[in-house]
């Protein structure tokens, strides 16, 4: 009898831990449920944040880009005759006269962006020709002044071509070109023998200014 109560009450105490483990386990596991949906939840808003901040950003470019371009006080195409004349010297020099046909003042920066033919890359510019001043003014009628030098007197730049074809942009106060159509002016004798060295000056107020390089 003594020995059948013992063993029960063994049994007991093997329940009772057992019990005790698998109600231990049991909240071990929801917890660890519990932390998993926690984490995902914070992963999830993180992503989403992220995400609204890449949409801000993007369309915060997309309006900058879009900004119209400051033209200020600049010569317009529509208001300005570009012409290409002939000189006697320097040798291989061709003058750019821009004339303000509009009815109010307006400023040549910088200098023409030059293009001969189907050319993708304008000429270069001879930075010593820079003046002093932000650009040439010209009221009403003025003229402001450019040479071209097509290719090197001592044919060190390469044979060369003949161009049938020049384009002069405009600039605005910035240095970019103008929008709207490039001026086409007529080459003297209806062609120019450019080469690589091919350049242009910036915009003078006289044409002796000009020529001088």
């Amino acid at each position: 009898m003594h020995n059948r109560t013992l063993r029960t009450a063994a049994a007991a105490l093997t329940a009772a831990a057992a019990l005790t483990l698998t109600a231990c386990g049991g909240d071990g596991g929801s917890d660890g449920k519990a932390k998993d949906k926690a984490d995902t939840a914070t992963a999830q808003e993180q992503a989403d944040t992220a995400g609204d901040s890449t949409d801000a950003t993007d369309t915060t470019d997309g309006g900058a880009d879009d900004k119209p371009q400051d033209t200020g006080d600049a010569c317009l195409p529509g208001t300005v005759k570009v012409e290409a004349k002939a000189v006697k010297s320097p040798v291989n020099h061709v003058l750019l006269t821009a004339t303000n046909t509009g009815k109010s003042p307006c400023t040549a920066y910088g200098f023409p962006f030059l293009r001969f033919d189907q050319d993708q890359a304008t000429a270069g510019v001879v930075e010593e020709s820079k003046p002093k001043a932000g650009g040439v003014k010209l009221a009403p009628g003025k003229a402001a002044h450019a040479a071209v030098i097509a290719s090197a007197a001592d044919g060190s730049a390469g044979a060369g071509r003949e161009a049938g074809q020049l384009s002069v942009t405009l600039q605005t106060p910035g240095g970019d070109p103008l929008p709207g159509e490039a001026a086409q002016p007529a080459l003297p004798g209806g062609a120019l023998h450019v080469d690589d060295s091919a350049r242009t000056t910036y915009w003078q107020d006289t044409e002796a200014a000009a020529l001088k390089w």
